[in-house]
């Protein structure tokens, strides 16, 4: 099969490699879309791991061609998704229903091999089957939806909340999408690229701010008559949106950081005074929820997606084949080309 190998930092290529062999307990997939997450280019740049893996993805749909003798659940010519983490079921916060924070985790495309392929194999508890009326390409955004829920639902939104949003990639953008739906009465979508704002403004956001023409502090501050909003995001998980996500939120506000930092941040002083005189709150999150109580991200982002409220197609700018790996890792990893949400087609 065809499936792009990461050798070092830097050095990934499409070359064909064996079909995974499945045993009794597992499923094999025939690929056919897979979405680049934000976090596959640093791991790109970074190189192998120490988890000895070398096929990256993990953001993926495709078709049941094949299940083991003990797998009752799925059938061949089922559609799915794939949930990519795998719990170990046995520690407390497994235990807990806190799946996504398992001490002993493995997440496909990261720790074991992934999705950049034509198939792969997992467990049928890692599988969400999908209707008819959702299509591969928007079965492919189910996880960076999910995570997009799972990061309100960690700080909570009441009706009428005004909400800021620094970073328009797609868990950004999808976020802003969430919040409407959730009720939110005002949304500030913040960027530097112009492209990605126009996104959002297609997705029915009003308020963008470009952050290389404007400061999105002194704008946000003023279109709140100096309140500041309810609930922040930081998708961005840069030293600077970290700063103004603490600046812009009101007293007693909250503030979610959603996007992976790659850099030491120091706050100013003046900052720091604000979290403390201001009481924020200060979320984190990783990765998503699947435990059923009280509600799953992933069935709860696939009932969207399936009704036409969630409308996630918009997000995807690019679309390749996997023999053009190489090519557009290095691309995106040289920003040589502004893309948003990136898939492979097989």
């Amino acid at each position: 099969m065809k499936a792009g190998i990461l050798y070092k930092a830097g050095d990934i290529r499409c070359e064909l490699i064996p079909i995974p062999e499945i045993d009794s307990r597992e499923v094999l997939i025939t690929t056919k879309t897979v979405g680049i997450c934000g976090s596959d280019i640093p791991r790109f740049l970074r190189g192998v791991s120490p988890y000895n893996f070398r096929v990256l993805g993990h953001e993926c749909a495709g078709e049941v061609i094949k299940v083991g003798k003990k797998v009752t659940s799925v059938e061949v010519g089922d559609r799915v998704a794939i949930m990519p983490v795998i719990s170990c079921g046995k520690c407390d916060f497994c235990r807990s229903g806190e799946y996504s924070l398992c001490d002993n985790f493995v997440r496909i495309g990261t720790r074991t091999d992934g999705c950049f392929a034509e198939y792969v194999k997992v467990s049928p508890e890692n599988l969400l089957k999908l209707p008819d009326t959702v299509d591969y390409e928007s079965a492919s955004l189910l996880e960076p939806s999910a995570i997009a829920l799972h990061s309100i639902k960690r700080a909570g939104i009441l009706p009428g909340d005004t909400v800021a949003v620094f970073g328009c990639g797609p868990i950004g953008l999808l976020i802003t999408q969430w919040v409407k739906i959730l009720g939110a009465r005002q949304v500030f979508a913040v960027d530097i690229a112009e492209e990605k704002l126009e996104i959002a403004r297609k997705i029915g956001i009003t308020d963008c701010i470009n952050a290389r023409k404007d400061d999105p502090v002194k704008e946000i501050m003023k279109r709140t008559t100096e309140r500041g909003v309810d609930l922040v995001f930081d998708s961005a998980g840069s030293k600077i949106t970290f700063e103004q996500s603490m600046r812009v939120a009101r007293k007693l506000g909250k503030v979610v950081l959603v996007g992976l930092v790659e850099e030491d941040i120091i706050l100013p002083r003046q900052t720091a005074l604000a979290i403390l005189r201001h009481e924020l709150t200060i979320y984190g999150v990783y990765d998503t929820d699947t435990k059923p109580l009280p509600l799953n991200s992933w069935q709860t982002s696939l009932h969207f997606i399936k009704t036409c409220r969630l409308d996630v197609k918009a997000l995807i700018t690019h679309r390749f084949k996997i023999d053009d790996i190489a090519v557009v890792f290095r691309k995106i990893a040289r920003q040589r080309e502004k893309f948003n949400k990136v898939i492979f087609l097989f």
